[in-house]
């Protein structure tokens, strides 16, 4: 909330899910309201681990048998029980804390798919937490290096334009009139 109260732009973590986004949120607002401003969502950035492969079979074995799941089981699957942390995980504050594994962070945590699957992860998730402006992608050292450049060009290529199709389609619907998505990201100016 004082990150907010001083102006600057809220972002989110990569490994909670929306229950626990949603209360990122609440505490921006709270904190722009404290300094008499209107919180903005398309200023939220929200990161994520993201893998897109031709298929989601093949997505998540090289998700989950690269790096992107060498450093959640190596790092931050043991550093959070230590902190108490484990809880931020969990779609379900009640699962027992064994389940919840590479699988489930694969499943549940991180958006990985095929360009379809992961483009309908990512509008979900902004649905699931009413909006935001920009998707944070977490990169993973790149080994191998061609799988993450394959995966950020699909990303980019196909995953992007679904999205902005999409986002069109529910501009109209609700009658807003703007053809532009909210989960595409802005380019700065002088860029």
């Amino acid at each position: 909330m004082l990150a907010v109260e001083r102006g600057y732009i809220p972002m989110s973590i990569n490994f909670v899910p929306p229950r626990i986004l949603k209360t990122h949120w609440e505490g921006v607002e709270t904190g722009a309201r404290r300094a008499g401003r209107v919180a903005d969502r398309t200023t939220w950035r929200i990161a994520r681990d993201v893998y897109v492969a031709d298929t989601d079979a093949r997505a998540r074995r090289e998700a989950i048998g690269g790096t992107l799941g060498r450093d959640d089981r190596d790092y931050f699957l043991r550093l959070l029980p230590k902190l108490r942390g484990f809880d931020m995980l969990k779609v379900d504050p009640t699962m027992p804390d064994p389940e919840v594994t590479l699988e489930y962070l694969c499943d549940n945590i991180w958006i990985v798919g095929s360009p379809d699957t992961v483009a309908r992860k990512l509008a979900t998730l902004s649905d699931d937490v009413s909006g935001f402006g920009t998707l944070l992608v977490i990169a993973h050292e790149w080994t191998p290096r061609g799988a993450w450049e394959r995966s950020m060009r699909l990303l980019a290529e196909e995953v992007v334009p679904r999205l902005s199709r999409a986002g069109s389609a529910r501009s109209r619907a609700a009658g807003r009139g703007s053809s532009r998505s909210p989960r595409r990201p802005r380019r700065g100016r002088g860029r």
